[in-house]
């Protein structure tokens, strides 16, 4: 039996021979053995070479159908719009070809034979030509690779290429690439700067580094890198998206919306840019402002689903009825991508919450969490693992035994739990008090977790959280100076700070053995209302225990039982507040938070609201606003669609 891998060889020998008939037979004849989306673009080649153009494009309609970001045929869709005089379609064919996959020569070469393109355009794509004229065959194909999703293959390749060719620049630059798409960001760190030690005016590379850096939560480094890299020319535009990512990333915020604006005016119908303006208007209380960046954006590009959810994401935008039939008609085409669809469902989704209409908005929710579910890597056994570790390992003897041997520092308030439950609420009440500044969700305890682990996942072999067993005074101290010099950009002359990462909770063993006068603040809400919360809620990053009814009852339930543990261990040492005490008696709620942190009251507390403090999470808008009690029940509205979630919820 002749193997796939032979059938398609046999099939590109006969087109690249010119005997389109005879490849159709071949096509036809091996249907059954072919995948379906070689089957369609190989039988669109054959009609495009035949000078079949609008057959052709009949054709590679259904290999969309099957990948919507199959970015050869969009390639192909190029070419036939060009053969027919089409150039819109074929610079927009040939542009998202680019999109899904920048080593597409024949795209870049497309772009420069179309008359009347945009400067900025003709020079990526002149840069592009460029680059891969110059490249060779092997990374090629490794770049290739990369952006098909084939990292395995693209891996091996590369690693045999720089055995012959140890030192070459763009090899290192692919496997640190193939690194950071597996989340292997310390390895592609490494070969970053190895790249840079050779070629430090590499400015590919050192775009590649700043982006690793920030990755790995390294903020004040990818701060240092990228100002620098900016320093050198103001008026490049990857440099400028660069830094003022960076200025973002460190709440530099009133710098980088300057920044963006000065993008804005080279680059005036980027959506990308533009929804990041909007989210820094948002930090702001812009709200009319976000919304015009907002909207810009998706009439920019009708398809950019970030535009949308981020108009939901508002929390107090209402779509009108012609948004809603868009979002609606968008949704339910097969050539959209299912990454833009995500964010389309889970805007629909509120703005069906919006009207009333929950049915609607419960379908579009379920929608989007279906497919969001699909990209994501959260494994219930595997948390179930790791929250059963951390009772072994910190127990009450390991906390007696080791009893103030971190750094002896009182500045961080930790406030943690699950999202969407109520944290940013305690954040502004307490940012609202003249000891203490926000800082935002730091990363660090979770980066810390990772290096003491050297491994991604938490299993019985882990070296975390065990290696709390092990460590001498001196290492947990230390480790408290790196905690507290890493968020030192965020900070300016307060003596206490928050750090609101939500999901501390998995790590409170670490806090208390390197910070052990750190204050800890447990923020609950009623199980239903917490899940349902984060069911309804797209998040940027991470949080992937949200996209599915099993993770979230599952991860609730293990939530609370290691809670239960930590306040078994460190008696009185962290302050449990429920949500729904600090909604209706919130006066008192208040002053218990001031209490346990050791502050004394202020009255500005009471009126948080006020505080014009940037605020970068979905909150935003309603901690600018005085309590409101509506929200407490909000998921009885959905009731009849959350038996399974109830079911599973044991608390």
């Amino acid at each position: 039996m002749i193997s796939k891998e032979s059938t398609v060889k046999k099939i590109q020998k006969e087109i690249s021979s010119q005997k389109y008939d005879e490849a159709i037979k071949l096509i036809e004849h091996n249907k059954r053995d072919l995948v379906e989306i070689d089957y369609w673009y190989y039988l669109s080649l054959c009609s495009r070479y035949s000078k079949k153009y609008n057959e052709a494009l009949v054709i590679l309609n259904n290999v969309i159908k099957i990948d919507p970001s199959y970015a050869r045929a969009y390639q192909e869709f190029g070419h036939n719009y060009f053969k027919l005089n089409n150039y819109k379609m074929s610079l927009k064919s040939y542009l998202r070809a680019v999109r899904y996959n920048p080593t597409l020569h024949a795209s870049w070469l497309g772009i420069l034979g179309i008359k009347n393109v945009e400067q900025n355009i003709i020079d990526l794509a002149t840069q592009n030509v460029l680059y891969l004229k110059n490249l060779p065959p092997e990374l090629k194909s490794v770049s290739s690779f990369i952006y098909e999703g084939k990292y395995k293959k693209a891996d091996h390749l590369c690693r045999d290429f720089l055995k012959n060719h140890p030192h070459h620049i763009e090899a290192m630059r692919l496997l640190a690439k193939i690194g950071k798409e597996l989340h292997v960001y310390d390895d592609s760190e490494f070969l970053l700067e190895s790249c840079l030690m050779f070629d430090k005016d590499n400015f590919d590379v050192a775009l590649d580094y700043i982006d690793v850096l920030i990755k790995r939560q390294k903020y004040a480094k990818a701060l240092e890198e990228a100002e620098k890299l900016y320093s050198k020319d103001k008026d490049n535009l990857r440099f400028m998206i660069a830094y003022a990512v960076t200025l973002q990333q460190t709440n530099k915020q009133e710098e980088a919306l300057e920044l963006y604006n000065k993008i804005l005016n080279i680059d005036k119908k980027n959506p990308e840019i533009l929804v990041s303006k909007g989210h820094l208007q948002k930090t702001f209380g812009d709200l009319k402002g976000s919304i015009d960046s907002y909207k810009k954006s998706y009439k920019i590009d009708q398809y950019y689903g970030d535009a949308y959810w981020s108009l939901a994401n508002l929390k107090t935008y209402q779509f009108n009825d012609e948004e809603i039939m868009q979002l609606e008609k968008m949704t339910q085409d097969e050539f959209i991508n299912d990454n833009e669809k995500i964010y389309m469902s889970f805007a629909l989704g509120k703005a069906f919450e919006d009207r009333g209409e929950y049915d609607k908005s419960f379908t579009n929710y379920q929608n989007g969490n279906s497919l969001k579910k699909e990209f994501t890597k959260f494994d219930l056994k595997l948390f179930d693992e790791e929250c059963k570790n951390q009772k072994e390992v910190c127990t009450r003897d390991l906390f007696d035994s080791k009893a103030d041997w971190g750094l002896e520092t009182k500045e961080p308030i930790f406030v943690l739990g699950l999202p969407r439950v109520g944290s940013t609420l305690i954040e502004q009440i307490l940012a609202s008090h003249s000891m203490v500044e926000a800082t935002h969700e730091l990363p660090n305890i979770l980066a810390l977790s990772h290096k003491l682990n050297l491994r991604k996942v938490q299993e019985k072999t882990s070296r975390y959280p065990e290696i709390l067993l092990s460590l001498s005074a001196p290492q947990l101290k230390m480790i408290g100076e790196q905690y507290i010099k890493d968020a030192e950009i965020f900070r300016t002359n307060k003596p206490f700070f928050i750090d609101k990462m939500p999901n501390n909770f998995r790590h409170i063993g670490l806090i208390k053995l390197i910070l052990p006068n750190a204050k800890i603040i447990d923020i609950r809400r009623n199980s239903m209302s917490a899940c349902f919360s984060c069911y309804k809620q797209l998040f940027a990053e991470g949080q992937e225990f949200t996209y599915d009814f099993g993770d979230l009852a599952g991860y609730y339930n293990n939530y609370v039982e290691l809670m239960e543990h930590w306040n078994q261990v460190l008696p009185n040492q962290i302050l449990s507040i429920k949500y729904e005490d600090l909604v209706n008696d919130f006066e008192n709620s208040v002053n218990k938070i001031l209490n346990y942190c050791n502050l004394d009251f202020e009255d500005e507390c009471l009126s948080f609201y006020k505080n014009k403090r940037s605020v970068r999470t979905p909150s935003s808008e309603q901690v600018r606003q005085p309590i409101y009690k509506k929200g407490l029940d909000y998921w009885k509205n959905y009731d009849v669609y959350l038996g399974d979630l109830k079911r599973d919820l044991k608390y």
